[in-house]
This record gives C-alpha cells, sequence and structure tokens, in this order.
C-alpha cells in the first residue's frame, strides 16, 4: 500500500467517524448552508469517499448506537471528504410531499461545486 491510498483511507476513515460530532448542535446547519471548503484543491477524493463509505457500513454492523449506514450518515460523511480536499460541497434534506404515497417519506444528499438543485428526488421538497 502506498501513502496516498493510506492517507485517503484515513481522511475517509476520519470522516465517517466524526459525523455524529457534525450533526450535533449547529453542525447540520453549516453543512446545509454550504461553508466554504477547507483549503485548496488536493486532488481526486475518490478512495477517502470510498473509504469513508466502508468504514460507516462496518461501524453500523457493528451494532454502535452513535453510527448508522443511512443517506444522512453517508452525505456528511462526503460533505466532510469533498471540503478536505478543497471542493466545496453542502448536504441537502429532502421530504416527501404531502399525500405523496412514495415508499422515502425522506432523503439526504451532497452536492458537489455549484451543483444545482435540479439534482432532488422530484418527489421531495428540499429543506433550506
Amino acid at each position: 500500500m502506498t501513502v496516498a491510498p493510506l492517507a485517503a483511507y484515513v481522511i475517509g476513515a476520519v470522516s465517517a467517524l466524526t459525523v455524529p460530532l457534525r450533526l450535533r448542535g449547529s453542525g447540520i446547519a453549516r453543512l446545509i448552508r454550504g461553508v466554504p471548503p477547507l483549503g485548496r484543491e488536493r486532488g481526486d477524493p475518490t478512495a477517502a469517499l470510498r473509504a469513508a463509505h466502508r468504514v460507516l457500513r462496518i461501524l453500523a454492523r457493528a451494532r454502535l448506537p452513535w453510527w448508522r449506514n443511512t443517506c444522512l450518515y453517508r452525505a456528511v460523511a462526503e460533505c466532510g471528504v469533498l471540503r478536505y480536499y478543497g471542493i466545496p460541497s453542502r448536504v441537502r434534506l429532502g421530504v416527501a410531499r404531502p399525500g405523496d404515497e412514495s415508499p422515502i417519506r425522506a432523503h439526504a444528499w451532497s452536492l458537489r461545486g455549484h451543483d444545482s438543485l435540479a439534482e432532488a428526488p422530484t418527489s421531495l421538497v428540499v429543506l433550506r
């Protein structure tokens, strides 16, 4: 294993491990507002994103009460990784429209850069 993949794994793991802290207090509000990234671009975040998702799956299987492998936790971890890599990102939350019979009642996802809200599932109302 070379240093770059190891560093990406550590970045992803730290992002996954800190999700419960980022959801406390006004942390989720900062993620939704789209606070600027942590500095200049640092390369391709793909390996770190994979690592963050993998660590969340492992933590969720361990049945620890602080971590879940849900869309909200994945979106928050992704946002943390992207911001570390210098990519502007934010978390979006959506809820089902009144009267909608969709099995999905709420969803969270991350947006990179200046992605538009058009990526929101059409059955959801995006919370701001």
